[in-house]
């Protein structure tokens, strides 16, 4: 499988085009931009960050997202575009959501495979994070004798 852009069309499957439509409506009579948009290329962010999370992960194009993760990402998707017009989501949408956020975990700690980009981006993922470390004390109280 290859690595997807979220699209409208993909939203659709988890809103229904009336309900979509409604919350655009609250969302553009308030004066505020359509919400859709700028919210997939969030969840599209959060997941990205979270393949990344794993270092034996590499990222696809900027802008995708492993096909595997794109049902929880819609999930994700159809909790936030109601969230941000202050409606509450379903109990079954919250659920879903859930259960994707504990998906992305799993894929952020390696324990969730996820297939390999055709195209990898040039954008790094899991930094390494440096150690530190002392050396041995070569001095104790009992070797301070006559200081």
């Amino acid at each position: 499988m290859a690595w997807v852009t979220i699209t409208e069309a993909d939203v659709l499957t988890v809103l229904s085009g009336p309900e979509l439509a409604a919350y655009r409506s609250v969302a553009l009579a308030g004066g505020q931009a359509d919400p859709v948009a700028p919210i997939i290329g969030q969840v599209v962010d959060l997941v990205r960050g979270y393949v990344g999370g794993c270092k034996s992960n590499q990222l696809g194009e900027a802008g995708t997202i492993p096909a595997k993760l794109l049902q929880p990402a819609l999930d994700i998707i159809a909790v936030r575009i109601p969230r941000r017009v202050r409606k509450d989501p379903t109990q079954a949408r919250q659920d879903a959501h859930d259960q994707a956020i504990a998906l992305l975990e799993k894929v952020s700690d390696c324990d969730f495979d996820i297939e390999e980009p055709v195209t990898p981006s040039a954008e790094e993922t899991a930094a390494g994070t440096p150690r530190i470390s002392g050396g041995k004390r070569k001095f104790s109280r009992e070797l301070q004798d006559g200081i």
